[in-house]
């Protein structure tokens, strides 16, 4: 790992506390470094221009905004906010007082603002108190620099590099405050969107054997009749059931059975990939559906099915199991209802079953 990732990893670490939160300490973390950066550059220019007592002002504000970063790591998230919140205020008002309006320290409040909203979990209430506070701030702090002089007499120079210096600042802030609040966002959003995909997936998705369940199947059928009236369209409903799959149970015990399943899952998934789907119906019955043949060429393709099932083993631990399927296959015939189709072809297994089961009645 190189000593980039480690960094920042070290910034985006997560708080200990289960009531604070990691956007909020990650902000902060930024903002305070961004801060220390900003602080070294303003005390290099101050002191240069000759403005001591300013740069002291830079000085403290860099320490300052050192312990910020380090509380953040202490379980102290909470305070560490109105700590940068009361530290930003003041030196703001200091810069004012000693160089004066033009210098364009006031823009700062506005970072202050959105750094506030977006880093406390305080009800609306008091951000919209905090929000009217620093408006009034900033109207007093106007009115009070153009009733007073400022410390210092700032030179038209020092007051240009300044001025471009803190609006630089002030946009880098705020792109970086919010680039970390929507990453954030976007994150979490995805997070919960994969998430919903995946209980989706899992209403639809038998258990045991990952195939579709009834409900996927049905809303499968659905969206594939309303493509009923396309030249090309096909749809053959069969529903398959394991012949004396109760045997199996009674003898070798319910794991067993479950192990037949889902090795009979998986002959249809391969079977089926490029005819339709097979479903979980019930039970040891199985829905398939062909959408890609006429009824003819289904049953040919079911019969097919039907002989690759009788000439599988099945395994379960030390135990080899050989097991047919009976099967009923309707047409669909462009007027019925999908429980008309489905009644007709479990009424054509019913009829399969009673003539001595493995074989296909269409």
């Amino acid at each position: 790992m190189s000593i980039f990732e480690k960094f920042k990893n070290y910034i985006f670490l997560d708080v200990e506390s289960e009531n604070e939160t990691k956007k909020a300490a990650v902000i902060m973390r930024c903002s305070s470094l961004f801060y220390y950066i900003f602080f070294t550059v303003q005390a290099i220019i101050l002191f240069v221009a000759g403005y001591p007592r300013a740069a002291i002002v830079s000085i403290v504000c860099l320490l300052g905004y050192l312990c910020a970063f380090i509380m953040t790591y202490q379980g102290y998230t909470n305070i560490t906010q109105h700590f940068i919140e009361l530290m930003t205020l003041a030196w703001i008002a200091a810069y004012i007082a000693l160089l004066g309006w033009d210098c364009s320290y006031q823009h700062m409040l506005f970072v202050l603002l959105l750094f506030s909203l977006l880093t406390s979990y305080q009800d609306i209430r008091y951000k919209a108190i905090f929000s009217a506070f620093l408006c009034f701030f900033r109207i007093a702090l106007y009115f009070y620099i153009h009733s007073h002089d400022a410390f210092y007499s700032v030179d038209k120079s020092s007051i240009n590099l300044l001025t471009i210096v803190n609006t630089l600042a002030t946009f880098i802030l705020f792109f970086i405050i919010s680039y970390l609040f929507s990453k954030d966002s976007v994150e979490m959003e995805q997070k919960l969107v994969n998430y919903n995909k995946k209980i989706e997936k899992l209403a639809k998705t038998d258990a045991l054997t990952k195939l579709p369940n009834r409900r996927d199947a049905l809303e499968r059928i659905e969206k594939h009749l309303k493509h009923s009236k396309d030249v090309d369209f096909h749809f053959n409903l069969a529903i398959g059931d394991i012949d004396f799959f109760k045997k199996v149970n009674d003898t070798y015990g319910h794991e067993a059975g479950d192990a037949v399943l889902v090795q009979m899952a998986d002959l249809f998934r391969s079977e089926m990939e490029n005819e339709g789907f097979a479903a979980r119906w019930g039970g040891e019955e199985f829905l398939f559906v062909y959408t890609m043949r006429n009824g003819d060429e289904a049953a040919m393709r079911l019969n097919d099915l039907r002989s690759k099932i009788s000439h599988t083993t099945f395994k379960y631990n030390d135990t080899e199991l050989k097991l047919t399927m009976t099967f009923g296959l309707e047409e669909y015939d462009f007027r019925s209802t999908i429980d008309d189709v489905v009644n007709s072809a479990d009424g054509k297994l019913y009829l399969g079953k009673t003539r001595g089961r493995n074989q296909v009645v269409f």
